[in-house]
């Protein structure tokens, strides 16, 4: 891009960890783990996006410097958490680790922190502190991307978080109050110069089980600057270590640009109205928006709206451009030019409607009314699905029986998809959901892709005990295996002495239901006991039945299909636990949380669309 596109000169980014080390975090596992990814990662970054920094917090800040011909790094603690600071020369703390000169200083880093840190006393954690000064040290080196690492509740130094009654929160229908960060100003000012310097901020949160975190606070600058946003409550590292280690290896290792402007143009008849994203960047008009950081997992919605007439021509062309920074300093600009064709028939319209756009479209809407605090999302989103069903009938099939529930063919799933979306978790109130699982399950609805919308707003339900004969064996297609029989998402539809894999598109679920019996299990994974199905799935394949290779065939053959997208992790839920009633709160054609079931929400659909006729 021409240099005056830019008012800075952009440089390679830069990726500073910065890792919580209280007391908390060495009990979870949380510090070692992550250490101990970060230091297999060394093997999989390829220059010039090697450029890293580390800093730990607890009650104070801890940044590390390495020079040349040195042993290990240098240990630099900054006790000021009220006006932090950086200590030395930016050129020390940001290096590039696979520099033969600093790779065996940062291997050792990694190696020797977690004993470090093994019998810490300090319970604080100065995170905002910590925030303020990475911001501030890649700010200084050309931008680039900050990851936090938070094990316990922020509460020391600038930037600190109190306690608030998570319950209480949850039970307010508006969401003012669960979704209002704490120390707004201290986040707004990071955000702003976050945007202004070209640094992105992630946060990984894995709090202890039933812990508030406060992900409405925390998740400011994230959602401000692109960053990712992980919450993974109850942390146990031989329960989520896994999950940790590969979320974290993806936002590491994934290709991203920064400081990044992005435009969408359309031809003469067509604005954009709206735009709905994970993010909040600072949007210079609905088509135009500046933001820190742009991954491959990056998804953003545009609604657009006719301004003209424009049935007198052919084609509308719409245009997107993203000015940017590539990993290795070079200020790029994409295009990408997308030809459309015109209709005037309402019918093809119908025809060639895509069912999962128009329900990421919708579910995304309903998100982004609940975080601003309207309390009638649920009431917007039946009245869309409403209003389309009744503009095919009248327009449409407008010859049929009055009394005949007519639906489009590419919209047949709608009323389906949207009596489910109104039961997901993200979109409950009440004190079963805590305010920081409601809010991270409506960020993650914000950043969905299309490629997971099916699945997710309808959870795909696969018997795999007892295997069909050709379940899970080779097609004699590349790798690919024959997939097991689905059935309704309904529990009227599952057998009380049968296992099922559930697939909501973020997580495989290995459910085993109360009635299998001991020797059913005995036979297919050499245990007596569901609770010790979990742990043989771990072991190698040469130690499994058959049976349960072929099912681990399927579970590989689902996470393939989406090898593009974030990994699916693989868990089994036994009945009787907790973990039962999450997945059980998922069958979205069972009434749920006080929500109809499929079959009542399509005849109260039905007569809404009766009612409107009249």
């Amino acid at each position: 891009a021409p240099s005056d596109y830019s008012d800075t000169m952009p440089g390679i980014p830069t990726v500073a960890f910065v890792i919580e080390a209280s007391q908390q975090s060495v009990r979870s596992g949380l510090l070692p783990q992550v250490l101990g990814t970060l230091r297999g990662l060394l093997n999989f970054m390829q220059q010039p996006a090697s450029r890293i920094a580390i800093i730990t917090f607890d009650n104070a800040l801890h940044f590390y410097s390495f020079y040349p011909g040195l042993e290990g790094s240098r240990w630099i603690t900054v006790s000021d958490i009220e006006d932090p600071f950086v200590p030395c020369s930016p050129s020390a703390l940001c290096i590039d680790a696979l520099d033969e000169r600093y790779r065996s200083q940062v291997e050792a880093l990694f190696k020797d922190l977690p004993a470090h840190f093994e019998d810490t006393s300090y319970e604080a954690a100065a995170g905002g502190a910590a925030l303020k000064a990475a911001v501030d040290l890649l700010g200084s080196s050309g931008g680039g991307h900050v990851i936090m690492f938070h094990a316990s509740l922020q509460n020391t130094g600038v930037g600190a978080l109190r306690l608030r009654d998570d319950l209480r929160l949850g039970r307010q229908e508006d969401g003012v109050g669960l979704f209002a960060p704490q120390q707004a100003p201290f986040f707004e000012a990071v955000a702003a110069d976050c945007l202004q310097r070209g640094v992105a901020v992630s946060v990984f949160c894995a709090p202890p089980i039933g812990v508030y975190i406060d992900v409405a606070s925390l998740s400011m600058v994230p959602r401000r600057t692109g960053g990712e946003i992980s919450y993974i409550p109850g942390y146990d590292p031989e329960v989520d270590g896994e999950r940790l280690h590969y979320e974290l290896s993806r936002t590491v290792l994934q290709s991203a640009v920064y400081s990044c402007v992005f435009k969408l143009r359309c031809s003469k008849g067509l604005t954009v109205e709206a735009m709905y994203a994970m993010w909040e960047p600072e949007v210079i008009d609905p088509s135009t928006f500046n933001v820190s950081r742009l991954s491959v997992d990056a998804t953003c919605d545009f609604v657009l709206s006719h301004s003209e007439r424009i049935e007198v021509q052919k084609h509308v062309y719409l245009q997107v451009a993203c000015l940017h920074t590539d990993s290795r300093g070079r200020r790029l600009i994409r295009v990408h030019t997308l030809q459309l064709p015109v209709t005037s028939s309402l019918s093809n319209v119908f025809r060639y409607t895509e069912i999962d756009a128009v329900t990421n479209v919708l579910i995304k809407q309903a998100a982004h009314l609940a975080l601003s605090g309207n309390g009638n999302f649920k009431d917007k989103l039946t009245k869309s699905c409403v209003d389309m069903l009744h503009a095919y009938r009248v327009n449409c099939a407008s010859m049929t029986s009055a009394g005949q529930l007519i639906l489009p063919e590419s919209l047949k799933l709608l009323p389906l998809y949207v009596g489910s979306i109104r039961k997901m978790p993200a979109f409950r109130s009440g004190s079963e959901i805590r305010a920081d699982d409601r809010l991270t399950a409506l960020i993650r609805v914000l950043g969905l892709p299309i490629a997971l919308t099916a699945p997710f707003v309808y959870p795909r339900v696969y018997t795999v005990m007892p295997l069909p004969d050709r379940a899970g064996n080779r097609t004699e297609v590349g790798d690919n295996v024959h997939m097991p029989p689905t059935i309704a998402c309904s529990s009227d539809k599952m057998a009380l002495d049968r296992i099922y894999l559930v697939d909501s598109g973020f997580l495989l679920r290995l459910y085993i239901r109360e009635e299998v019996s001991p020797e059913q299990l005995q036979q297919v994974f050499g245990v007596c006991t569901a609770e010790e199905v979990a742990d043989i799935l771990c072991r190698p394949e040469e130690e499994l039945s058959t049976e349960a290779v072929r099912i681990l065939a399927v579970v590989q053959q689902i996470q393939r299909e989406r090898a593009r997208l974030p990994l699916q992790s693989l868990g089994v839920v036994v009945s009787g636990t907790p973990e039962e009633s999450k997945l059980l709160a998922t069958i979205c054609e069972d009434r749920v949380a006080g929500e109809m079931n499929y079959v009542d929400f399509l005849c109260h659909v039905h007569k809404m669309v009766q009612n409107k006729q009249d």
